[in-house]
């Protein structure tokens, strides 16, 4: 079993060792650069800080020293060489540190990073679930947080536990931060901005960028973002400033996301469909960005590429909410992956392998069910069309595991034409190869194949016909939707298909179409619970005024509080009366058969 790290006053266990305190926060690399790097510290007692440090294979032969004595430690060392490799040595009392870094590419040459989300409530877990060792694999150059670190960044005592969780990580690799609101501000109470203590951006705060390899990185402040006037303000700096960059991929990286389902609740929390963000929106379109990486929400999501605020698979931006939990809410039209908060948990992080012709993506996250970390998303951005089409050029001739895997990234992809070319996978004796092709097609998603997708809907194997639902709850012409309105119905179907049927009426058909055939769900006594919250969830958010009767009506025997909280929270928005949603109120206590009065105070609008 791995031993815990907890940091406290006096002494430190960190991985199974004592230590007399001599470092209240153990040495970090920050604002690294090809010629540069900074190492921040801190001790308990007052001491002059000093670095021996020098190249991997030589003696630390060379030294920088602070110039007067202090507790917090802040030192460069400069004169570096691109690329290289350094050895350092830090020590505090009868304490010391060890430990080397490579300084930035001085090439384009591809490179690999790791996004980690708010990893505030991890507690000990990224220890005591292996994560930390699994992230070793990739050899990372640097690691980029969207903030969120600690709960509250201008309390002194909060910071020794995150040091302490990533300081395996952080003795060699550079955290580059995007402040999050529990960092706190930046420009109030200025005395306790810790984060600005112990962390150095390349440009400071709130706009920060530097070049790592073939990618251009942005941070931004969440002081600059969450407000559309923030947003907009943002949005004239980030335009003002791609004007400059040149560079094969960029990224950009903030604490609040742009587009995000939000928690799984009945008030829509944190649910963000990039309105407020408009501006901003244009910018990344118009630079045509790579990809852009948020937290915030305790979720994993990643969006289809967007453009124009559609998807646009060949030109649209990736958007990923990273908020280091599984919480997640339903899809939205946007959402390519969701969480499972059913079977995986925290901890969670995402390497991305940005490689001259393509981004190679991968996130894990702690299973639940299997008790081991899993892979729960797998995304490709290519750059020549030559990588995908040879790969489905050369499906026929392969088998087992390597079939599997080139159909598995096919639709990682999101490749068009490979959607019609795995439907005869979908039939074949090998279940892992039939549930692969169905996983692709349903990322794929594209209404050219939607006639075989439907036609499939009774397929024998149940998650190839669920993986065909959600192929539909993708993309659904408009020819369909009464078929589909009518299987959405039909207590005959599957569960599961229904689900997705639902979101294929929520996302496709008009608003009244959608909302008769999900009231038509919850009064069904035969469909399940999480159908006929999913049936709800849609219809909050397609319910018009001519449906109020009909939604009171439900409430009247309504016996799950999730469906009667979504129809309080729909009622109140369309007949602008506020029934008190409060969980512990009258309305959310109330039970099926009893008076409900507040069905009154919406009627009488």
């Amino acid at each position: 079993m791995k031993s815990i790290a907890v940091a406290c006053f006096g002494l430190t266990l960190l991985l199974g060792e004592v230590y007399a305190e001599s470092f209240r926060i153990r040495p970090h690399i920050q604002n690294l650069s090809q010629t540069g790097a900074t190492l921040i510290w801190e001790t308990d007692e007052a001491s002059v800080g000093s670095i021996r440090y020098g190249a991997e294979d030589g003696a630390l032969g060379l030294s920088v020293s602070e110039e007067s004595a202090g507790t917090l430690h802040r030192l460069r060392i400069e004169g570096l060489e691109a690329e290289t490799s350094y050895s350092y040595r830090i020590e505090a009392g009868e304490d010391a540190q060890e430990a080397k870094f490579v300084t930035a590419p001085g090439t384009e040459r591809g490179i690999v990073y790791v996004v980690v989300g708010d990893p505030r409530r991890w507690g000990t877990s990224w220890h005591d679930t292996g994560m930390d060792e699994h992230v070793k694999q990739w050899n990372a150059d640097l690691f980029l947080t969207m903030g969120d670190l600690v709960v509250d960044g201008h309390q002194y005592e909060q910071w020794p536990e995150h040091f302490a969780r990533f300081s395996e990580q952080t003795q060699s690799k550079w955290f580059v931060t995007a402040r999050g609101n529990h960092e706190g501000s930046q420009v109030r109470d200025t005395e306790n901005d810790w984060f600005a203590k112990y962390h150095e951006l390349p440009g400071g705060e709130p706009y920060a960028s530097f070049d790592w390899g073939n990618t251009h990185f942005v941070l931004i402040s969440y002081e600059s973002t969450g407000r559309q006037k923030d947003w907009s303000t943002s949005a004239e700096w980030l335009d003002a400033h791609l004007d400059t960059v040149d560079k094969r991929y960029t990224v950009v990286a903030h604490h609040f996301p742009v587009y995000c389902t939000g928690y799984d609740s009945t008030d829509l929390s944190r649910k963000e469909p990039g309105i407020f963000a408009e501006d901003f929106r244009n910018v990344l379109d118009k630079h045509e960005v790579t990809m852009d990486v948020a937290g915030h929400t305790h979720i994993y999501e990643r969006h289809y590429p967007l453009r124009a605020n559609k998807r646009d698979d060949r030109n649209g931006t990736y958007y990923v909410v990273n908020g280091g939990d599984i919480n997640g809410n339903y899809p939205d039209w946007w959402t390519a992956v969701g969480d499972d908060s059913a079977t995986h948990s925290k901890p969670t992080y995402t390497v991305f392998l940005a490689q001259d012709d393509q981004i190679i993506s991968r996130t894990f996250a702690w299973s639940k069910v299997e008790e081991r970390i899993v892979q729960i998303d797998y995304f490709v951005i290519w750059q020549d069309e030559d990588i995908p089409r040879g790969l489905l050029d050369g499906l026929a001739g392969k088998q087992g595991a390597d079939l599997i895997e080139s159909i598995d990234t096919l639709g990682a992809m999101l490749y068009a034409p490979a959607a019609e070319a795995l439907l005869p996978y979908l039939d074949h004796a090998d279940a892992a190869v039939r549930h692969a092709a169905a996983k692709s097609i349903s990322l794929i998603a594209n209404e050219s194949i939607a006639d075989a997708v439907f036609d499939r809907l009774d397929h024998a194997d149940g998650r190839v016909a669920a993986n065909m639902a959600r192929a539909l709850e993708v993309a659904l012409p408009e020819t369909m939707l009464d078929r589909v309105a009518k299987l959405a119905a039909d207590d005959a179907v599957a569960s599961d298909i229904r689900y997705h049927l639902v979101g294929a009426l929520q996302f496709h058909a008009p608003a009244d179409q959608c909302a008769k055939a999900m009231l038509a769900i919850l009064n069904d006594e035969g469909a399940d619970a999480e159908l006929r919250r999913r049936a709800v969830y849609a219809l909050g958010l397609t319910a018009g005024k001519r449906d109020v009767k009909r939604l009171t009506n439900v409430v009247k025997e309504e016996a799950d509080q999730y469906v009667t909280m979504t129809l309080g929270r729909a009622l109140n928005d369309l007949t602008r009366n506020r029934v008190s949603l409060q969980s512990r109120g009258d309305y959310a206590r109330s039970k099926p058969g009893e008076r409900r009065p507040f069905i009154k105070e919406w009627l009488s609008n």
